[in-house]
Protein backbone atom coordinates (compact mmCIF):
# COMPACT_ATOMS: atom_id res chain seq x y z
CA UNK A 1 0.00 0.00 0.00
CA UNK A 2 1.60 3.27 -0.95
CA UNK A 3 1.04 6.44 1.05
CA UNK A 4 -0.72 8.33 -1.14
CA UNK A 5 -2.81 5.54 -0.93
CA UNK A 6 -3.64 5.72 2.88
CA UNK A 7 -3.80 10.04 2.88
CA UNK A 8 -7.50 11.48 3.31
CA UNK A 9 -8.59 13.22 0.66
CA UNK A 10 -9.46 17.27 0.26
CA UNK A 11 -12.74 16.31 -0.39
CA UNK A 12 -13.04 13.52 2.60
CA UNK A 13 -11.99 16.69 4.79
CA UNK A 14 -14.59 18.89 3.30
CA UNK A 15 -17.55 16.31 4.28
CA UNK A 16 -15.97 15.51 7.34
CA UNK A 17 -16.09 19.49 8.85
CA UNK A 18 -19.98 20.47 7.10
CA UNK A 19 -21.11 17.04 8.82
CA UNK A 20 -19.39 18.75 11.97
CA UNK A 21 -20.72 21.61 11.34
CA UNK A 22 -24.18 20.34 11.00
CA UNK A 23 -24.22 18.04 13.99
CA UNK A 24 -22.92 21.51 16.03
CA UNK A 25 -25.95 23.20 14.26
CA UNK A 26 -28.27 20.55 15.21
CA UNK A 27 -27.04 20.89 18.83
CA UNK A 28 -27.16 24.75 19.33
CA UNK A 29 -30.42 24.40 18.05
CA UNK A 30 -31.87 21.45 20.67
CA UNK A 31 -30.39 23.60 23.36
CA UNK A 32 -31.86 26.75 22.01
CA UNK A 33 -35.49 24.76 22.06
CA UNK A 34 -34.60 23.29 25.24
CA UNK A 35 -34.50 26.71 26.65
CA UNK A 36 -36.97 28.26 25.04
CA UNK A 37 -39.51 25.47 26.32
CA UNK A 38 -37.96 25.79 29.87
CA UNK A 39 -38.97 29.29 29.94
CA UNK A 40 -41.61 29.60 28.30
CA UNK A 41 -43.31 26.56 31.28
CA UNK A 42 -40.96 28.87 33.60
CA UNK A 43 -42.97 31.64 32.79
CA UNK A 44 -46.47 29.75 32.79
CA UNK A 45 -48.74 32.97 31.95
CA UNK A 46 -46.97 35.08 28.95
CA UNK A 47 -49.97 36.32 28.46
CA UNK A 48 -50.21 37.39 31.86
CA UNK A 49 -49.97 41.22 32.52
CA UNK A 50 -47.96 42.56 35.74
CA UNK A 51 -51.04 43.58 37.03
CA UNK A 52 -52.96 40.23 36.76
CA UNK A 53 -49.91 38.60 38.12
CA UNK A 54 -49.75 41.04 41.40
CA UNK A 55 -53.76 39.99 41.81
CA UNK A 56 -52.93 36.16 41.40
CA UNK A 57 -50.11 37.12 44.50
CA UNK A 58 -53.07 38.43 46.58
CA UNK A 59 -55.24 35.93 46.20
CA UNK A 60 -52.57 33.26 47.28
CA UNK A 61 -51.47 35.18 49.85
CA UNK A 62 -55.23 35.87 51.21
CA UNK A 63 -55.86 31.49 50.72
CA UNK A 64 -52.52 31.15 53.26
CA UNK A 65 -53.91 33.10 55.73
CA UNK A 66 -57.57 32.54 55.73
CA UNK A 67 -56.09 28.44 55.74
CA UNK A 68 -53.10 28.83 58.05
CA UNK A 69 -52.68 25.64 59.48
CA UNK A 70 -54.80 22.85 57.19
CA UNK A 71 -51.59 23.19 54.79
CA UNK A 72 -48.00 22.22 54.67
CA UNK A 73 -46.10 25.45 55.30
CA UNK A 74 -42.95 23.90 53.60
CA UNK A 75 -44.52 22.33 50.78
CA UNK A 76 -45.00 23.46 47.62
CA UNK A 77 -47.55 21.64 44.75
CA UNK A 78 -46.63 21.80 40.96
CA UNK A 79 -49.77 20.77 38.88
CA UNK A 80 -49.67 20.25 35.13
CA UNK A 81 -45.64 20.84 35.10
CA UNK A 82 -42.42 19.66 33.10
CA UNK A 83 -39.81 17.56 34.41
CA UNK A 84 -37.67 20.64 33.02
CA UNK A 85 -39.65 23.38 34.71
CA UNK A 86 -39.72 21.83 38.08
CA UNK A 87 -36.19 21.33 37.95
CA UNK A 88 -35.52 24.50 37.38
CA UNK A 89 -37.67 25.85 40.27
CA UNK A 90 -36.36 23.49 42.51
CA UNK A 91 -32.70 24.21 41.90
CA UNK A 92 -33.60 28.23 41.97
CA UNK A 93 -35.50 27.62 45.57
CA UNK A 94 -32.71 24.91 46.35
CA UNK A 95 -35.95 22.51 47.64
CA UNK A 96 -36.00 18.71 47.24
CA UNK A 97 -38.31 17.55 44.59
CA UNK A 98 -40.14 14.70 44.24
CA UNK A 99 -41.76 14.23 40.30
CA UNK A 100 -44.34 11.31 38.55
CA UNK A 101 -42.48 9.14 36.18
CA UNK A 102 -44.21 11.22 33.47
CA UNK A 103 -43.33 14.49 35.52
CA UNK A 104 -46.65 16.12 35.36
CA UNK A 105 -46.87 16.79 39.39
CA UNK A 106 -44.57 17.57 41.61
CA UNK A 107 -44.11 18.89 44.92
CA UNK A 108 -41.13 20.51 46.48
CA UNK A 109 -39.90 20.49 49.72
CA UNK A 110 -38.35 23.92 51.02
CA UNK A 111 -35.87 24.78 53.03
CA UNK A 112 -35.30 24.53 56.64
CA UNK A 113 -36.94 28.11 57.27
CA UNK A 114 -38.41 29.07 54.56
CA UNK A 115 -42.24 28.11 53.96
CA UNK A 116 -44.36 28.76 51.03
CA UNK A 117 -45.62 32.24 52.19
CA UNK A 118 -41.91 33.50 52.15
CA UNK A 119 -42.30 32.57 48.23
CA UNK A 120 -45.51 33.96 47.45
CA UNK A 121 -44.01 37.41 49.50
CA UNK A 122 -41.08 37.07 47.01
CA UNK A 123 -41.68 39.19 43.70
CA UNK A 124 -38.66 37.25 42.40
CA UNK A 125 -41.15 34.26 41.65
CA UNK A 126 -43.66 36.38 40.78
CA UNK A 127 -44.37 34.64 37.51
CA UNK A 128 -43.94 30.93 39.05
CA UNK A 129 -47.35 31.37 41.18
CA UNK A 130 -49.91 30.64 38.38
CA UNK A 131 -48.34 27.27 38.71
CA UNK A 132 -48.01 26.62 42.28
CA UNK A 133 -50.41 24.84 44.79
CA UNK A 134 -51.04 24.29 48.45
CA UNK A 135 -50.29 21.11 49.73
CA UNK A 136 -53.15 21.15 52.07
CA UNK A 137 -54.14 18.34 54.82
CA UNK A 138 -56.73 15.68 53.85
CA UNK A 139 -58.94 13.85 56.29
CA UNK A 140 -59.80 10.36 56.10
CA UNK A 141 -64.43 9.95 56.48
CA UNK A 142 -64.59 7.23 59.13
CA UNK A 143 -66.48 7.97 62.46
CA UNK A 144 -65.85 5.32 65.00
CA UNK A 145 -69.14 3.56 66.80
CA UNK A 146 -69.45 1.11 69.55
CA UNK A 147 -68.62 -2.35 69.28
CA UNK A 148 -72.25 -3.48 69.39
CA UNK A 149 -74.30 -4.34 66.72
CA UNK A 150 -76.52 -1.99 64.61
CA UNK A 151 -80.34 -0.82 66.28
CA UNK A 152 -82.99 -1.47 63.93
CA UNK A 153 -84.85 -4.02 61.80
CA UNK A 154 -83.12 -4.33 58.20
CA UNK A 155 -84.85 -5.08 54.95
CA UNK A 156 -85.31 -9.06 54.94
CA UNK A 157 -82.68 -8.65 51.65
CA UNK A 158 -79.77 -11.00 53.03
CA UNK A 159 -77.33 -12.28 50.19
CA UNK A 160 -78.93 -15.62 48.92
CA UNK A 161 -75.42 -17.51 49.47
CA UNK A 162 -74.47 -19.53 51.92
CA UNK A 163 -71.44 -17.70 54.29
CA UNK A 164 -70.06 -19.19 56.76
CA UNK A 165 -67.62 -16.53 58.26
CA UNK A 166 -68.31 -16.57 62.28
CA UNK A 167 -69.70 -12.41 62.63
CA UNK A 168 -71.39 -12.24 58.75
CA UNK A 169 -74.89 -11.95 60.72
CA UNK A 170 -73.38 -8.81 62.25
CA UNK A 171 -72.87 -7.04 58.43
CA UNK A 172 -76.18 -6.04 58.04
CA UNK A 173 -75.35 -3.50 55.57
CA UNK A 174 -75.48 -6.35 52.75
CA UNK A 175 -78.96 -6.16 53.06
CA UNK A 176 -78.84 -2.65 51.57
CA UNK A 177 -76.83 -3.60 48.43
CA UNK A 178 -79.53 -6.10 46.95
CA UNK A 179 -76.29 -8.82 46.39
CA UNK A 180 -78.71 -11.71 45.55
CA UNK A 181 -76.58 -14.28 44.51
CA UNK A 182 -73.55 -12.26 42.74
CA UNK A 183 -71.24 -14.19 44.51
CA UNK A 184 -71.91 -17.40 42.98
CA UNK A 185 -71.31 -15.75 39.83
CA UNK A 186 -67.82 -13.67 41.12
CA UNK A 187 -65.94 -12.83 43.50
CA UNK A 188 -63.73 -10.44 42.28
CA UNK A 189 -61.02 -12.93 40.98
CA UNK A 190 -58.40 -11.49 39.19
CA UNK A 191 -58.75 -7.96 40.03
CA UNK A 192 -56.52 -5.79 41.75
CA UNK A 193 -58.05 -2.83 43.70
CA UNK A 194 -55.75 -0.09 44.79
CA UNK A 195 -57.03 0.80 48.59
CA UNK A 196 -54.90 4.55 49.14
CA UNK A 197 -54.94 5.11 52.66
CA UNK A 198 -53.64 4.47 56.17
CA UNK A 199 -52.01 1.05 55.12
CA UNK A 200 -53.22 -2.46 55.72
CA UNK A 201 -53.09 -4.66 59.00
CA UNK A 202 -50.94 -6.87 57.21
CA UNK A 203 -51.28 -10.21 59.55
CA UNK A 204 -54.82 -9.88 59.44
CA UNK A 205 -56.34 -13.38 58.84
CA UNK A 206 -59.18 -11.86 56.47
CA UNK A 207 -56.17 -10.70 53.70
CA UNK A 208 -53.91 -13.57 53.93
CA UNK A 209 -52.32 -14.18 50.58
CA UNK A 210 -54.10 -11.44 49.03
CA UNK A 211 -51.69 -8.13 49.40
CA UNK A 212 -50.00 -7.43 46.40
CA UNK A 213 -46.24 -7.44 46.73
CA UNK A 214 -46.05 -4.20 44.78
CA UNK A 215 -47.85 -1.93 47.57
CA UNK A 216 -46.05 1.10 47.78
CA UNK A 217 -45.54 3.37 51.17
CA UNK A 218 -46.46 7.25 49.04
CA UNK A 219 -44.87 8.87 52.10
CA UNK A 220 -41.62 7.05 51.91
CA UNK A 221 -41.79 6.36 48.15
CA UNK A 222 -40.88 2.92 48.29
CA UNK A 223 -42.49 -0.53 47.26
CA UNK A 224 -42.56 -3.44 49.17
CA UNK A 225 -41.15 -5.74 46.82
CA UNK A 226 -37.72 -3.23 46.35
CA UNK A 227 -36.91 -3.95 50.63
CA UNK A 228 -36.07 -7.67 51.80
CA UNK A 229 -35.34 -8.70 55.81
CA UNK A 230 -33.00 -10.66 56.41
CA UNK A 231 -34.46 -13.81 55.92
CA UNK A 232 -35.24 -13.13 51.98
CA UNK A 233 -39.23 -11.99 52.90
CA UNK A 234 -40.40 -8.70 52.18
CA UNK A 235 -40.67 -5.98 54.52
CA UNK A 236 -44.46 -5.74 55.06
CA UNK A 237 -43.94 -3.01 57.57
CA UNK A 238 -43.63 -0.28 54.96
CA UNK A 239 -47.70 -0.63 54.91
CA UNK A 240 -48.48 -1.83 57.86
CA UNK A 241 -51.23 0.09 59.82
CA UNK A 242 -51.38 2.33 62.80
CA UNK A 243 -54.36 3.75 62.47
CA UNK A 244 -56.98 1.17 61.36
CA UNK A 245 -58.83 3.62 58.79
CA UNK A 246 -56.57 1.57 55.65
CA UNK A 247 -57.64 -2.18 57.31
CA UNK A 248 -61.66 -1.18 57.69
CA UNK A 249 -61.65 0.00 54.23
CA UNK A 250 -60.23 -3.00 52.79
CA UNK A 251 -62.29 -4.89 55.35
CA UNK A 252 -65.78 -3.43 53.60
CA UNK A 253 -64.14 -4.41 50.12
CA UNK A 254 -61.97 -7.48 49.96
CA UNK A 255 -62.15 -9.43 53.66
CA UNK A 256 -61.58 -13.25 52.59
CA UNK A 257 -64.95 -15.20 52.61
CA UNK A 258 -64.63 -18.37 54.81
CA UNK A 259 -61.77 -17.96 55.93
CA UNK A 260 -62.42 -15.49 59.27
CA UNK A 261 -65.06 -13.92 60.77
CA UNK A 262 -66.45 -11.28 57.88
CA UNK A 263 -66.31 -11.38 54.00
CA UNK A 264 -65.71 -8.52 51.76
CA UNK A 265 -67.77 -7.42 48.98
CA UNK A 266 -64.96 -8.62 46.12
CA UNK A 267 -63.50 -11.52 48.86
CA UNK A 268 -60.80 -13.01 46.07
CA UNK A 269 -59.20 -9.59 44.58
CA UNK A 270 -55.56 -8.58 45.09
CA UNK A 271 -55.04 -5.16 47.39
CA UNK A 272 -52.51 -3.04 46.37
CA UNK A 273 -52.63 -1.02 49.34
CA UNK A 274 -51.08 2.50 49.18
CA UNK A 275 -50.09 4.17 52.10
CA UNK A 276 -49.77 7.91 53.17
CA UNK A 277 -48.69 9.00 56.27
CA UNK A 278 -51.46 9.81 58.60
CA UNK A 279 -51.55 11.36 62.44
CA UNK A 280 -53.86 9.77 65.18
CA UNK A 281 -56.44 12.28 64.27
CA UNK A 282 -57.10 11.12 61.02
CA UNK A 283 -55.29 13.70 58.95
CA UNK A 284 -52.81 13.13 56.00
CA UNK A 285 -50.65 16.18 56.34
CA UNK A 286 -49.41 16.59 52.67
CA UNK A 287 -52.22 15.63 50.27
CA UNK A 288 -49.46 15.37 47.79
CA UNK A 289 -48.59 12.31 48.96
CA UNK A 290 -52.19 10.90 48.11
CA UNK A 291 -51.74 12.11 44.77
CA UNK A 292 -48.76 10.49 44.11
CA UNK A 293 -50.11 7.28 45.33
CA UNK A 294 -53.03 7.62 42.77
CA UNK A 295 -49.95 8.29 40.09
CA UNK A 296 -48.78 4.58 41.14
CA UNK A 297 -51.37 2.77 41.06
CA UNK A 298 -52.01 4.26 37.38
CA UNK A 299 -48.74 3.13 36.48
CA UNK A 300 -49.72 -0.53 38.37
CA UNK A 301 -52.85 -0.69 36.22
CA UNK A 302 -55.18 -1.02 38.68
CA UNK A 303 -58.51 -1.57 38.01
CA UNK A 304 -60.51 0.26 40.60
CA UNK A 305 -59.31 2.73 43.33
CA UNK A 306 -60.67 3.14 46.42
CA UNK A 307 -60.09 6.84 47.96
CA UNK A 308 -61.63 7.05 51.58
CA UNK A 309 -60.82 10.58 52.54
CA UNK A 310 -60.86 13.97 51.49
CA UNK A 311 -60.07 18.13 51.26
CA UNK A 312 -62.42 20.79 51.12
CA UNK A 313 -61.48 23.37 48.46
CA UNK A 314 -63.28 26.70 47.92
CA UNK A 315 -63.34 26.06 44.01
CA UNK A 316 -62.36 23.51 41.39
CA UNK A 317 -58.96 25.30 40.83
CA UNK A 318 -57.63 24.06 44.17
CA UNK A 319 -58.75 20.43 42.88
CA UNK A 320 -54.71 18.94 42.92
CA UNK A 321 -56.69 15.23 42.30
CA UNK A 322 -57.65 16.98 38.93
CA UNK A 323 -54.74 15.80 36.23
CA UNK A 324 -54.50 12.39 38.04
CA UNK A 325 -57.59 11.79 38.16
CA UNK A 326 -57.94 12.66 34.23
CA UNK A 327 -55.10 10.41 33.76
CA UNK A 328 -57.32 7.42 35.16
CA UNK A 329 -60.23 8.31 33.68
CA UNK A 330 -58.22 8.14 29.99
CA UNK A 331 -56.82 4.75 31.33
CA UNK A 332 -60.19 3.31 32.01
CA UNK A 333 -59.29 3.14 35.76
CA UNK A 334 -62.30 3.32 37.95
CA UNK A 335 -61.73 5.92 40.96
CA UNK A 336 -64.07 6.26 43.59
CA UNK A 337 -64.27 8.36 46.68
CA UNK A 338 -65.96 9.03 50.35
CA UNK A 339 -68.40 12.09 49.51
CA UNK A 340 -67.05 13.54 53.28
CA UNK A 341 -68.76 13.57 57.26
CA UNK A 342 -69.74 17.18 57.56
CA UNK A 343 -72.82 17.32 56.21
CA UNK A 344 -72.06 19.64 53.89
CA UNK A 345 -72.45 20.96 49.94
CA UNK A 346 -68.72 22.48 50.21
CA UNK A 347 -66.27 20.69 47.53
CA UNK A 348 -64.56 17.72 48.88
CA UNK A 349 -61.97 16.29 46.53
CA UNK A 350 -61.07 13.90 44.95
CA UNK A 351 -64.86 13.12 45.15
CA UNK A 352 -66.12 16.34 43.69
CA UNK A 353 -63.58 15.38 41.09
CA UNK A 354 -66.02 14.67 37.69
CA UNK A 355 -64.18 11.77 36.73
CA UNK A 356 -64.58 10.14 40.36
CA UNK A 357 -67.52 8.38 41.92
CA UNK A 358 -68.40 10.41 45.02
CA UNK A 359 -70.20 8.11 47.55
CA UNK A 360 -72.32 9.40 50.14
CA UNK A 361 -74.00 7.17 53.20
CA UNK A 362 -77.09 5.72 53.77
CA UNK A 363 -77.85 5.94 57.37
CA UNK A 364 -77.60 2.50 59.81
CA UNK A 365 -80.46 -0.19 58.17
CA UNK A 366 -82.37 2.33 56.22
CA UNK A 367 -82.98 4.63 53.07
CA UNK A 368 -82.38 8.24 54.61
CA UNK A 369 -78.91 9.96 54.30
CA UNK A 370 -76.53 9.68 57.02
CA UNK A 371 -76.63 12.94 59.03
CA UNK A 372 -73.14 13.66 58.54
CA UNK A 373 -72.64 12.99 55.06
CA UNK A 374 -71.76 15.41 52.61
CA UNK A 375 -74.18 16.20 49.39
CA UNK A 376 -74.27 18.31 46.58
CA UNK A 377 -71.82 17.74 43.94
CA UNK A 378 -69.92 15.26 46.17
CA UNK A 379 -72.29 13.13 45.86
CA UNK A 380 -72.80 10.50 42.46
CA UNK A 381 -74.42 7.95 44.12
CA UNK A 382 -74.82 6.29 48.14
CA UNK A 383 -74.51 3.01 49.91
CA UNK A 384 -74.77 1.77 53.73
CA UNK A 385 -71.94 3.79 55.80
CA UNK A 386 -72.41 1.67 58.85
CA UNK A 387 -70.21 -1.60 58.59
CA UNK A 388 -68.93 -4.24 60.79
CA UNK A 389 -65.63 -4.91 59.43
CA UNK A 390 -61.75 -5.53 60.13
CA UNK A 391 -59.65 -3.53 62.96
CA UNK A 392 -55.86 -3.80 63.34
CA UNK A 393 -55.87 -6.86 65.25
CA UNK A 394 -59.74 -8.17 65.56
CA UNK A 395 -63.17 -6.46 64.04
CA UNK A 396 -65.53 -3.88 64.74
CA UNK A 397 -68.27 -1.19 64.11
CA UNK A 398 -67.03 1.93 62.14
CA UNK A 399 -69.47 4.29 59.94
CA UNK A 400 -68.76 7.16 57.86
CA UNK A 401 -68.37 8.14 53.86
CA UNK A 402 -65.53 6.51 54.29
CA UNK A 403 -67.01 2.75 54.17
CA UNK A 404 -69.90 3.78 52.13
CA UNK A 405 -66.93 4.21 49.17
CA UNK A 406 -65.41 0.85 49.43
CA UNK A 407 -68.78 -0.80 49.15
CA UNK A 408 -69.25 0.73 45.99
CA UNK A 409 -65.81 -0.17 45.12
CA UNK A 410 -66.08 -3.96 45.79
CA UNK A 411 -69.24 -4.02 43.81
CA UNK A 412 -66.87 -2.42 40.88
CA UNK A 413 -64.59 -5.05 41.00
CA UNK A 414 -66.74 -7.63 40.86
CA UNK A 415 -68.09 -6.62 37.77
CA UNK A 416 -64.60 -5.62 36.36
CA UNK A 417 -63.90 -9.45 37.24
CA UNK A 418 -66.48 -10.40 34.45
CA UNK A 419 -64.86 -10.95 31.03
CA UNK A 420 -67.06 -9.09 29.50
CA UNK A 421 -66.13 -5.64 31.75
CA UNK A 422 -61.69 -6.63 32.02
CA UNK A 423 -61.23 -3.72 28.75
CA UNK A 424 -64.62 -1.27 29.56
CA UNK A 425 -64.52 2.44 28.95
CA UNK A 426 -64.65 4.58 31.59
CA UNK A 427 -67.77 6.59 30.38
CA UNK A 428 -69.88 2.87 29.71
CA UNK A 429 -68.91 2.15 33.29
CA UNK A 430 -70.41 5.67 34.41
CA UNK A 431 -73.39 4.45 32.32
CA UNK A 432 -73.69 0.92 33.74
CA UNK A 433 -73.55 2.58 37.42
CA UNK A 434 -75.86 5.13 37.09
CA UNK A 435 -78.19 2.99 35.03
CA UNK A 436 -78.00 0.59 38.16
CA UNK A 437 -78.86 2.48 41.64
CA UNK A 438 -81.98 2.55 42.72
CA UNK A 439 -83.55 5.83 43.04
CA UNK A 440 -84.19 7.68 46.32
CA UNK A 441 -85.16 10.74 47.12
CA UNK A 442 -86.96 13.32 44.21
CA UNK A 443 -87.26 11.32 41.07
CA UNK A 444 -84.23 11.00 39.27
CA UNK A 445 -80.97 12.43 39.82
CA UNK A 446 -81.15 14.93 43.24
CA UNK A 447 -77.74 16.87 45.38
CA UNK A 448 -78.73 14.28 48.44
CA UNK A 449 -79.03 10.63 46.86
CA UNK A 450 -77.29 11.36 43.46
CA UNK A 451 -78.19 8.92 41.02
CA UNK A 452 -79.43 6.84 44.04
CA UNK A 453 -78.60 3.72 46.18
CA UNK A 454 -75.69 0.94 44.93
CA UNK A 455 -77.83 -1.56 43.92
CA UNK A 456 -75.06 -4.93 42.86
CA UNK A 457 -77.02 -7.41 41.77
CA UNK A 458 -78.71 -5.06 39.20
CA UNK A 459 -75.38 -4.31 37.90
CA UNK A 460 -73.81 -7.66 38.24
CA UNK A 461 -76.63 -9.70 37.40
CA UNK A 462 -79.73 -8.00 35.85
CA UNK A 463 -80.17 -7.48 31.71
CA UNK A 464 -79.06 -4.89 29.91
CA UNK A 465 -80.38 -2.79 27.20
CA UNK A 466 -80.27 0.16 25.17
CA UNK A 467 -82.44 3.12 24.71
CA UNK A 468 -81.76 5.03 21.08
CA UNK A 469 -82.22 8.87 21.78
CA UNK A 470 -83.25 9.96 18.22
CA UNK A 471 -83.04 13.34 18.14
CA UNK A 472 -85.40 14.20 15.20
CA UNK A 473 -82.90 16.88 13.32
CA UNK A 474 -79.83 16.68 11.28
CA UNK A 475 -78.40 19.80 13.49
CA UNK A 476 -77.65 17.32 16.43
CA UNK A 477 -76.37 13.59 17.27
CA UNK A 478 -78.48 10.58 17.55
CA UNK A 479 -77.22 9.04 21.02
CA UNK A 480 -77.40 5.75 22.71
CA UNK A 481 -77.30 4.53 26.36
CA UNK A 482 -77.15 1.21 28.23
CA UNK A 483 -80.24 1.19 30.65
CA UNK A 484 -80.83 -1.91 33.22
CA UNK A 485 -84.01 -3.72 32.46
CA UNK A 486 -86.67 -3.11 34.63
CA UNK A 487 -85.17 0.34 35.83
CA UNK A 488 -86.04 3.31 35.92
CA UNK A 489 -83.77 5.67 33.53
CA UNK A 490 -81.72 8.16 35.71
CA UNK A 491 -79.03 9.82 32.66
CA UNK A 492 -81.34 11.20 30.49
CA UNK A 493 -80.34 13.82 27.60
CA UNK A 494 -81.68 17.51 27.84
CA UNK A 495 -80.74 18.53 23.96
CA UNK A 496 -80.56 22.10 22.88
CA UNK A 497 -81.02 23.45 19.56
CA UNK A 498 -80.76 26.89 18.05
CA UNK A 499 -84.51 28.85 17.06
CA UNK A 500 -86.10 25.36 18.51
CA UNK A 501 -87.14 24.29 22.36
CA UNK A 502 -87.13 20.84 23.36
CA UNK A 503 -90.32 19.30 24.29
CA UNK A 504 -89.46 16.01 25.82
CA UNK A 505 -88.98 12.64 25.03
CA UNK A 506 -91.69 10.37 22.98
CA UNK A 507 -91.97 6.73 22.53
CA UNK A 508 -93.36 7.64 18.85
CA UNK A 509 -92.03 9.61 15.92
CA UNK A 510 -95.41 11.47 15.62
CA UNK A 511 -94.77 12.32 19.53
CA UNK A 512 -98.22 11.32 20.89
CA UNK A 513 -96.96 8.89 23.49
CA UNK A 514 -95.45 11.08 25.88
CA UNK A 515 -91.91 9.01 27.89
CA UNK A 516 -92.34 9.76 31.81
CA UNK A 517 -89.23 10.81 32.84
CA UNK A 518 -87.16 8.51 36.02
CA UNK A 519 -90.54 6.64 36.31
CA UNK A 520 -91.26 4.38 33.45
CA UNK A 521 -89.64 0.90 33.19
CA UNK A 522 -87.93 -0.39 30.16
CA UNK A 523 -87.82 -4.08 29.12
CA UNK A 524 -86.57 -4.08 25.92
CA UNK A 525 -84.72 -1.93 23.45
CA UNK A 526 -86.34 0.77 22.04
CA UNK A 527 -85.90 4.68 20.45
CA UNK A 528 -87.12 7.33 22.32
CA UNK A 529 -87.81 10.91 19.68
CA UNK A 530 -87.20 13.98 20.77
CA UNK A 531 -90.22 16.87 20.26
CA UNK A 532 -89.74 20.47 19.55
CA UNK A 533 -91.54 23.62 19.36
CA UNK A 534 -90.61 26.56 17.57
CA UNK A 535 -89.33 29.52 19.40
CA UNK A 536 -92.11 31.89 18.47
CA UNK A 537 -94.83 29.34 19.77
CA UNK A 538 -93.58 30.22 23.20
CA UNK A 539 -91.69 28.03 25.71
CA UNK A 540 -94.00 24.92 26.55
Amino acid sequence: MTASMCKPSRKNNSVKKAVKGVCIALLILCIAIVGTLVLYDRFLAPDLTEEELNAYQQDLLQQLQDRKGEYDEQSIVLSDTSRAAAKDLAKRLNAELRITSDGSFAALRLPQGVTILDVCLNDDYLCDLPRMSVDYQARISEILVEESAQDGTPLAARPQYTVTDGSYELQTYLDYINLKNTWATTKGAGVTVAVIDTGIDTDHPEFAGRISEYSYNATEDKIVKDYTLENDSYDWSLIEDEHGHGTAVAGVIGASMGSGEIVGIAPEVTLLVIKAECDEHGTFQNSSDLVFGLYYAIERDAQVVNMSFGMEASDEKDNIFRDAALLAYDSDIVCIAAAGNNASTALTYPAADSRVFGVGALEADGWELAAYSNYGENVDLVAPGSTYTARIGGYGSTQGTSLAAPTVTGAVALLRSLNAYRYTESKDFEELLYASCLDLGDLGPDPYFGYGALDVSALILEERGKVTFHMMTDELDNTEQIFIRDHTLQNIPEPERLYAVFDGWYYDPQCTEKYDWYSDEFSADLTLYANWVNEEDGIP
